[in-house]
Formats: structure tokens, sequence, C-alpha cells
């Protein structure tokens, strides 16, 4: 699996456990529609920007959003 699938999975599982939509998580973050579609996609580089963006919509830091890569890194 590829960082940018990676990524992607993190990003739809957070949305998920926080009960948002994607259009809602979207509206929250102030970007559009598509581009949580694609950053849930995995198929296009995300920019870190757009990362940062989603984790203060879903009100987590970028630190916890990327903790679950080095938890599994050091197991």
């Amino acid at each position: 699996m590829s960082i940018n699938e990676h990524i992607a999975k993190r990003i739809s599982e957070l949305r998920k456990s926080k009960h948002l939509t994607a259009e809602k998580l979207a509206w929250s973050a102030d970007l559009s529609k598509s581009c949580v579609s694609y950053a849930e996609k995995g198929t296009k580089d995300i920019k870190i920007s757009t990362i940062n963006a989603i984790c203060n919509a879903m009100g987590i830091t970028l630190a916890e959003f990327f903790s679950i890569f080095v938890k599994n890194i050091e197991d």
C-alpha cells in the first residue's frame, strides 16, 4: 500500500468515526467536496496543508493524525 493510500484510509476512518459526511467535512475544512473525495481515494498526492485543514475540521492535530503511522513503524 502506498503512503497516499495509507493517508486516504486514515482520513476516511477518522471522518467516519466522527460521524461526518464528506460534504460536512469539506465544508468544515473550507475545502471542496471533490478535494475531500480525492483525499479519501488516495489517487492523487495530497498537500500537508490539506491534511492540516482536514485535521483542524475534525478537531485533531497533525501529530495525532500521523501518530498511527509512527506506532506501526515501532511495532
